[in-house]
């Protein structure tokens, strides 16, 4: 059987390799592969495969010294998936197959393409990790696998192609972070965005001097941008938005070019540097970060927004009830005189751009809040009243002295019900969502945190 097969193959490479144009014969097999694993009969152009046509006349293909070294057909609609078997066209220079229906995994076998000069398969259904085989690829000068489905980490093999100027891995589910082996490469181009790649910028990234495009947005990345990124000198492009990045914008941003374009957008920053942003790039796009907290101490509410004080506008905010709110200005701490829901809005008058909103925060003055455990004076006042129990899952017992009105308040400032007590009595706390309230003496204005369980 193993002596028929032979001669049938070698009958198929005779009748589509003349002899005026024969071409290896391992090549021709990888080919009759691709063609058989895609569909080719429903390729949009699939000239002369397969027929007694010289194989330098199949469409999309390239022959140098009776060897395959291009592969072009990029948007013909191939679909499936890449045969193992190209790994074996050893002489390739190029492979494109961008625009396609390609599926399943990246072959591992494409390692062994030591001559490949440029490797697209951009726009496909790809899946799997991307192969550490590629890193066998030293003489890639471009790869792009954006805009498929490949996941895991980024393997930091790919370091070693030394030749590499164009990466471009944007558009796919890779996560891990930035292997530490890319500080081997003088890239151009190093296109990572819309993944779920993880971890700092790498501080080495600063050391790609020919680099011309750091596109990283739509990553989660955190931390702070190292200011080695200020050593770039040639960046046109610097796209680091939507991701999880805080603190100040390097200084060292001076010295990149004023004309390329920067945009730092939906991130955790201040106004920390973004004066310097505002002031030095008309490309730079820093609008819109995430909101920024208030933090609570005693009775003193404050935010930290960074940028110059002098250059900050606060203005803060009091909720009543929706569509109602009381407009307060002041700076970056605040006193209130009222209980109440608050945020702040902050305004720098160089980074025009940005609008920094806080988090809103229920406001309690701590001088009225009593403690289930606290006995029955507070601050030198009398509390004229205790529950039980504390947490309560349906009813809240009530005491008091007299006759009191109490209102039971949610922690958005909310009056969910007004009950009046005289001596003891209590409250129907059913059908209220588990959480913390607070219970309101309306005589003396003494608060006492209530917790409602089920």
């Amino acid at each position: 059987m193993k002596s028929i097969f032979f001669f049938l193959v070698l009958a198929l490479c005779v009748n589509v390799i003349p002899a005026k144009a024969l071409v290896n014969v391992q090549d021709s097999l990888a080919l009759v592969d691709l063609y058989n694993s895609t569909d080719g009969p429903n390729w949009n152009n699939h000239t002369n495969w397969l027929t007694s046509s010289p194989v330098s006349t199949w469409s999309g293909i390239e022959v140098t010294n009776n060897r395959v070294i291009r592969i072009s057909l990029n948007q013909n609609k191939l679909n499936g998936s890449i045969p193992s078997s190209l790994g074996n066209l050893v002489n390739l220079i190029y492979l494109f197959l961008s625009g396609n229906q390609l599926s399943g995994c990246i072959p591992s076998s494409l390692g062994n393409l030591v001559h490949l000069a440029s490797l697209d398969l951009d726009a496909n259904r790809l899946t799997g990790s991307i192969p550490s085989s590629l890193g066998n690829l030293v003489n890639l000068g471009s790869l792009h696998l954006a805009f498929n489905r490949l996941t895991g980490s980024i393997p930091p093999s790919l370091g070693n192609l030394v030749v590499l100027h164009d990466l471009d891995l944007s558009y796919n589910m890779l996560t891990g972070s930035i292997p530490s082996s890319f500080g081997n490469l003088k890239l151009s181009h190093l296109v990572l965005r819309n993944n779920q790649l993880s971890g700092s910028i790498p501080s080495f990234l600063g050391n790609l001097g020919g680099l011309r495009s750091l596109l990283l947005d739509g990553n989660r990345l955190s931390g702070s941008i190292p200011s080695s990124l200020g050593n770039l000198g040639n960046l046109r492009l610097l796209f680091l938005d939507n991701n999880q990045l805080s603190g100040s914008i390097p200084s060292s941003f001076s010295n990149l070019n004023p004309l390329g374009i920067i945009s730092l957008t939906h991130n955790y920053f201040t106004f920390d540097g973004m004066e310097l942003i505002a002031q030095t790039f008309g490309n730079g796009f820093y609008s819109k970060q995430h909101r920024i907290p208030i933090h609570q101490h005693g009775n003193t509410l404050s935010v930290s927004a960074g940028g110059t004080l002098s250059n900050n506008t606060y203005k803060w905010y009091r909720f009543r009830h929706a569509g109602d709110t009381i407009i307060i200005k002041g700076d970056s701490v605040f006193h209130p005189t009222q209980n109440g829901k608050y945020l702040v809005r902050v305004k720098n008058s160089i980074a025009t751009e940005l609008t920094l909103f806080s988090d809103s925060i229920v406001y309690i003055a701590p001088a009225i809040i009593a403690s289930a455990e606290n006995a029955l004076q507070q601050n030198g006042k009398t509390i004229l009243f205790r529950v039980y129990p504390n947490p309560t899952k349906d009813i809240l017992h009530v005491e008091t002295n007299g006759s009191v009105t109490f209102s039971l308040i949610n922690q958005s400032g909310k009056i969910l019900s007004t009950t009046n007590i005289t001596g003891k009595g209590s409250i129907n706390v059913s059908g209220i969502t588990p959480g913390l309230y607070y219970l309101k003496n309306n005589s003396t204005q003494t608060v006492l945190k209530v917790v409602i369980a089920k």
